[in-house]
């Protein structure tokens, strides 16, 4: 449960980033996996937010 939250913050953290800096922004879009790389966040949540990229193509 814990890790689930860890995860919620730092998705929050990088959606929030996302919206501010245009060149993370393009960079997490054209290759998330390069970006996801960087955070300690769970394979599932990494899934998450490709899939939300993936919407938003």
């Amino acid at each position: 449960m814990e890790s689930r939250k860890g995860d919620a913050r730092i998705v929050g953290d990088i959606l929030l980033k996302a919206a501010s800096e245009p060149d993370f922004r393009r960079l997490l879009l054209t290759e998330p996996s390069k970006v996801l790389d960087d955070y300690d966040i769970s394979p599932e949540a990494k899934s998450i937010i490709k899939n939300v990229i993936d919407d938003f193509k």
